[in-house]
């Protein structure tokens, strides 16, 4: 569940773009990200996790490079169906233990919005997971 979480954080930070696509409309510099899960029957108080990252424009054309750890940059799950419009994206993710999701994305150049829903199977039953993001640029990288 660990890999899947921080893969699809990356996804959803930048999955306005892929290396064959145009760069999403974000600004380079120090996010904050704000990452809310909901799983159902996992307690209604699970608090949100914040975490800070900066990023270049040349992180937004690779979204696996762009979190940090090797859990990010996993092969085994792919993008597929990854659709652009505008400021806007979509996607369906497939991992080759069955795990599967679909994602949306929304933009805006200083911040943005995703949602990612995770369907996986554990001891043989299926589990959902919800994730919400937040980011907002909060300035130049510190150095």
């Amino acid at each position: 569940m660990r890999h899947i979480t921080t893969s699809l954080l990356t996804i959803a930070v930048l999955t306005g773009t892929t290396a064959h696509s145009a760069t999403p409309n974000m600004k380079e510099g120090l996010w904050e990200i704000t990452t809310k899960m909901e799983v159902p029957g996992m307690p209604a108080g699970m608090p949100p996790q914040v975490m800070q990252k900066c990023f270049t424009q040349e992180d937004f054309k690779d979204p696996r490079q762009a979190v940090p750890g090797k859990d990010a940059r996993d092969a085994r799950c792919k993008m597929t169906d990854h659709k652009v419009q505008g400021n806007s994206a979509t996607w369906n993710m497939a991992c080759e233990d069955g795990t599967k999701g679909v994602g949306t994305a929304t933009y805006s150049g200083t911040t943005y919005t995703s949602t990612n829903t995770i369907t996986s199977s554990r001891g043989g039953k299926a589990q959902t997971m919800t994730m919400h993001y937040s980011g907002r640029h909060l300035g130049a990288c510190k150095k």
